[in-house]
């Protein structure tokens, strides 16, 4: 599979305040790609600098973003716009407010056909109703003729994914979908993404915080921590065999049903800026050379990599 989205080492700053350094990774066609790690890792802004939505002073610094053989960096916020929704959506952490408040769904959806010529409003609703069904919401006229505040979490959530997919976008960009839903609708809707990518072909970067929707939902995974790429590799390879302490930790946080309570991650200190290793201060296995030196990628098996000096010099 070629690679539709290829994010090469881009650093992002607010002001003087870096939040990505080196940041790569890539989806494939057909692919889903999950981004998992604590809150403010960088998995958000990885998102938003792709779609060219920083915003409040967000740059990015360095490094390149190619969508489909394109330069995202290089093109104009008006180009960007043109792609946004037709060619690559966003899926937004909170389904109520992803809507306007006094807006009808159906004049949102109107809207954007308007924004992206190529299909009649009549057949955006038919293929956002088709949509709707395959995600079990069958009544799609009347949702489309609601205001998002009459519905449910789970059933915007779902009208709000069915109209990123309306166009027939390559790339979906899901930012925390289900952080918003309880349990029982979170499997239900990561399901529900799932078979829609089965169905329509289209590629989803997905970010959470929530292992357990990464390993349910992806084929590949990347464990960010301090706006660094840890870990990254197969889901198999990394959740089931993970090598970076942590990428330990977080799996070790997961709670069981037959196990006592988890101690794995725990509040810690980092600085963004620091040459070395962000999981310095916090790793159990830290050497002199970690507090010196960024860790470059180790292949620990075929396509699992991992950024840690202790496993480059086999010590881990």
């Amino acid at each position: 599979m070629s690679r539709l989205l290829d994010i090469n080492g881009i650093d992002v700053s607010y002001g003087n305040a870096p939040i990505l350094r080196g940041v790569s990774m890539h989806v494939k066609d057909g692919e889903i790609v999950g981004v998992v790690g604590e809150s403010g890792s960088g998995k958000s802004t990885t998102i938003y600098a792709t779609l060219g939505i920083l915003g409040n002073g967000g740059k990015v610094t360095a490094g390149s973003i190619h969508y489909d053989g394109r330069d995202l960096l290089a093109l104009s916020q008006e180009d960007l716009r043109k792609m946004r929704g037709k060619e690559m959506s966003l899926v937004a952490q909170n389904p109520v407010t992803s809507f306007h408040p006094i807006r009808k769904i159906n004049k949102q959806l109107k809207e954007l056909v308007a924004c992206h010529s190529g299909m009649t409003y009549a057949e955006a609703e038919e293929h956002m109703c088709e949509i709707m069904a395959k995600m079990n919401l069958k009544d799609g006229k009347r949702l489309l003729n609601s205001y998002a505040f009459e519905l449910s979490g789970g059933m915007c959530q779902r009208v709000s994914i069915a109209m990123a997919l309306v166009l027939s976008p390559k790339l979906l960009l899901a930012d925390e979908p289900t952080s918003a839903l309880d349990v029982t609708v979170q499997k239900q809707v990561v399901e529900e993404m799932r078979k829609l990518r089965d169905e329509y072909g289209n590629s989803t970067l997905i970010v959470s915080h929530n292992m357990g929707v990464i390993s349910y939902i992806s084929d590949r995974v990347y464990v960010m921590f301090a706006g660094r790429v840890m870990e990254y590799g197969e889901k198999g390879a990394v959740i089931k065999r993970p090598m970076h302490p942590y990428t330990k930790n977080l799996i070790a946080a997961v709670p069981t049903m037959d196990a006592p309570m988890p101690t794995g991650v725990r509040p810690t200190g980092f600085d963004r800026t620091v040459p070395g290793c962000v999981f310095y201060q916090s790793c159990p296995c830290r050497q002199e050379v970690c507090a010196l030196s960024d860790p470059e990628p180790v292949e620990t098996e075929s396509g699992h990599f991992v950024k840690c000096h202790c496993i480059r010099e086999g010590k881990l």
